[in-house]
């Protein structure tokens, strides 16, 4: 006599448990989400910006059942800010007493400046930060803008973005204090710029390191042309030169251009970025693990570098998170008959798990239009919880979520 396997719900499924089919969104008017993080009461928080008549910050807050959370806005369990000018918000994370970072870009014409933005657990301005819960940042050029925020241990807010003169770019990281204003201790006056390239470079993502240090990962062109780039600091803003070559280090995973949006640092100090490679007139998936030195481990992929395609348009991967047992996590733009939400995980050494989804891999339409991932945070039962943007009706996209089953 055979028996019968008890049937256990299989990694990468959308868990029905979450909003009744795995999926959620938000803003009806329009939006799209940039980043996600989960608050210790399992709430998950979703930044990004309004895709309206106006452009201001948005955060919409879900339940972990995965509906809007009434008690976070007007009732709605969504936010809007408005910055006085043309306002993004790229990336957010939850300080240790639950208020909550926001960071992106005010835009006018003629320049733009780093945006950060605090809020308190319900959505509302913390006027504690900076007199009122707004501080904008300018580098003495014309143009900065603001993709990534860390808090640290002692309550210190770490932004990293770009300053532009408008022709060539440069990295920026900026350290404020938990009342808001600079922190003078940090490179200059609490600013810090590092000149990687001859053109057009900027930080993505941030990831902290015991003893107060910052890596940043994202992009510097080499001959016009951009290469994924890592870069590690000292607690006081400086470039620690034991650190990859001289501090940073460039690579070329393609002939064609490559850009790093997402960084994650591993329980052993190895660090990974992801994002977009070219090569053969299509864009495919990227990621690179460096040592905790800043050298590509070659016991990773081939040569410490993986590549992941998915069919003949342009991918990228936007977000990367690393599971307990080693395993990575990476969301982006996927492409079938749509573009979707792509989620896919791989082994340590840089393989895609078969055990998740198809093949490794798994892909999420939300409605009628294109998707596309861009944060990833897992819960503390191994949940996988993904925000982006939807497309649910002819030029209407709203922030979208999603989360999936860890088995």
């Amino acid at each position: 006599m055979v028996l019968a396997a008890p049937v256990q719900a299989a990694s990468g499924r959308l868990d029905k448990s979450f909003s009744g089919n795995g999926k959620q969104t938000q803003f009806p008017k329009g939006a799209t989400g940039y980043s996600v993080a989960i608050d210790k009461q399992g709430r998950i928080l979703v930044a990004g910006y309004t895709l309206t008549a106006k452009t201001d910050l948005a955060l919409a807050r879900f339940l972990p059942n995965g509906k809007p959370d009434p008690d976070f806005g007007k009732g709605d369990g969504r936010v809007t800010t408005n910055l006085g000018a043309t306002d993004y918000g790229f990336d957010v994370a939850l300080q240790a007493d639950g208020k909550i970072v926001v960071v992106g870009e005010r835009d006018f014409n003629d320049h733009s400046q780093f945006a950060v933005v605090r809020y308190g657990i319900r959505g509302v301005l913390d006027k504690s930060f900076s007199k009122d819960g707004m501080n904008f940042t300018e580098f003495n050029k014309k143009y900065q803008g603001a993709n990534a925020v860390a808090i640290s241990p002692t309550g210190d807010i770490i932004v990293g973005g770009y300053t532009s003169n408008g022709s060539t770019s440069r990295w920026a990281l900026a350290r404020y204090r938990p009342n808001g204003s600079l922190d003078p201790r940090f490179g200059k006056g609490g600013k810090v710029t590092t000149d990687v390239s001859p053109t057009v470079e900027q930080i993505e993502d941030i990831a902290l390191v015991p003893g107060g240090r910052i890596v940043v990962g994202g992009y510097a062109e080499s001959s016009l042309t951009p290469r994924f780039a890592i870069g590690q600091y000292g607690s006081g803003g400086k470039l620690d030169r034991s650190f990859g070559h001289d501090g940073v280090t460039t690579v070329d995973v393609t002939k064609g251009g490559d850009t790093a949006y997402g960084l994650a640092r591993q329980r052993d100090g190895k660090l990974i970025l992801v994002g977009y490679v070219s090569r053969g007139g299509a864009g495919d998936w990227g990621i690179v693990r460096f040592g905790p030195k800043g050298r590509l481990d070659k016991g990773f992929g081939t040569k410490g570098q993986v590549v992941t395609a998915f069919g003949p348009a342009y991918d990228y991967a936007y977000g990367v998170a690393i599971q307990p047992n080693g395993r990575i996590v990476v969301v982006g733009r996927a492409t079938g008959d749509t573009s979707d939400f792509g989620v896919v995980r791989y082994k340590p050494g840089g393989g895609l798990d078969k055990g998740f989804g198809r093949d490794g891999k798994v892909l999420t339409n939300f409605d009628q239009g294109d998707d596309l991932a861009r944060g990833v945070a897992l819960q503390s039962n191994g949940k996988i919880v993904v925000a982006g943007v939807a497309g649910v009706a002819k030029n209407t996209f709203r922030i979208a979520l999603a989360r999936y089953l860890n088995t």
